[in-house]
């Protein structure tokens, strides 16, 4: 009883001076910590005879005692020791560091103010810089910021104070990423509409713009590693100083993966296929995927196309060399194993001129042995011709007489 009165003056002294989003956290714990002791202290006593054996183990393996002194604590309250939890960003993020002209706009708003240092700002606000000298500084965690120059404009994603996971929503300039190295999966996320960059670990840097017909973002993976994914394709692993430029149309229909900086791999969707295992006879349905590695001056190339009655989407998938010749190609339609391709082969500039050649090698070839056959037919015509004209005028003149 003594231990909560003793929380609800804390809570009442800290929201009184105004907390931070640090300290709301801290209090948070706190708190749950102490109702969880009383608790255990309003269940039974046996529960502080076994916290005091916790505190007092070392004294007693140090003197060689036994566990007699569990008694010792009996009517006094036992605060057991917080437990320690990984805490990788704050409740709400804050302005750390402003240089020149800084704006934000607070979710539900549509008006422009000016950002103040030390400020925190709620999930959902919209940031932007304006001027090339500006820079700004947002803070999400202890080893968690985002950083931003010149002319350049992020948002954060609206979500629940409870969501562990953070994210960022790229809008134009250049926006700097620094997470923990160690940061664990699926916990920060920078999107874009054409795809999402997950599992980012060190610093990654988005330069992102757009254009008369969608976007363009030029993803680098500054240090550490960083993955991507979209519709119809999966860039897992980038790793330091590895940079791609990725296309998107404005309706959506249309992806380009253009290689940079270093050899990136690229998972690309090939549609369903039925597979048949010959030992069992049975056959199952898998999803086809090509790996292709993304070097410098190659590219990937996707076009998808909704059909007027259905709703399942037509893909091609298309891949290219630095020469720019297409090496690879599959069309099929999403979730279907019936309407599927499969590899269709390279057909690059020299494979087209041999299959010209091929087939007119054939036919030329086909002309010949026909105007060969037409020659030996025709002699044989004539040698025959002489032979039988002598019957078929004595057939004519016993017509006659």
């Amino acid at each position: 009883m003594k231990s909560i009165v003793r929380i609800l003056a804390v809570a009442s002294a800290v929201l009184a001076f105004g907390a931070g989003a640090d300290e709301l956290d801290d209090l948070l714990s706190d708190s749950g910590g102490s109702a969880d002791t009383a608790e255990a202290a309003s269940g039974d006593e046996s529960s502080e005879g076994e916290s005091s054996e916790g505190e007092s183990a070392e004294g007693e393996s140090a003197e060689g005692e036994s566990a007699e002194g569990e008694g010792e604590g009996e009517g006094e309250d036992i605060v057991p020791a917080k437990k320690s939890k990984a805490k990788h960003f704050f409740l709400l993020p804050y302005c750390r560091e402003l240089d020149g002209v800084g704006e934000v706009c607070l979710p539900g708003r549509s008006e422009w103010v000016p950002i103040e240092e030390g400020k925190y700002y709620p999930l959902g606000t919209t940031y932007r810089t304006i001027g090339p000298e500006s820079r700004l500084r947002i803070v999400f965690g202890n080893e968690s910021e985002v950083i931003v120059r010149g002319d350049s404009s992020f948002g954060t994603r609206m979500q629940g104070v409870g969501e562990k996971s953070r994210a960022l929503n790229l809008i134009s300039g250049t926006i700097l990423v620094k997470l923990p190295k160690n940061l664990p999966e699926s916990l920060f996320t920078v999107n874009a509409p054409g795809f999402s960059a997950y599992n980012p670990a060190g610093e990654s840097r988005y330069t992102y713009r757009t254009t008369v017909d969608g976007d363009e973002a030029v993803v680098r993976c500054v240090t550490q590693s960083l993955s991507i994914k979209g519709r119809h394709f999966d860039i897992v692993g980038m790793r330091a100083a590895n940079e791609v430029r990725i296309r998107t149309s404005q309706d959506l229909l249309f992806t380009a993966l253009y290689g940079s900086r270093g050899d990136v791999p690229v998972r690309l969707d090939q549609g369903r296929v039925l597979v048949k295992d010959y030992g069992t006879g049975a056959s199952h349905v898998e999803d086809k995927t090509l790996d292709w590695k993304l070097s410098p001056k190659t590219a990937v190339r996707i076009h998808r196309s909704m059909p007027a009655l259905g709703e399942k989407m037509s893909v091609t998938a298309m891949t290219f060399d630095a020469a720019g010749e297409l090496k690879n190609r599959c069309a099929f339609t999403e979730k279907t194993v019936e309407v599927n391709s499969g590899e269709l082969g390279p057909t690059s500039k020299k494979d087209r001129e041999a299959l010209a050649k091929r087939a007119a090698d054939m036919a030329e070839a086909t002309e010949t042995e026909g105007v060969a056959a037409e020659t030996t037919e025709s002699e044989a015509a004539e040698e025959g011709g002489s032979s039988e004209e002598a019957p078929a005028a004595a057939d004519s003149g016993e017509d006659l007489f």
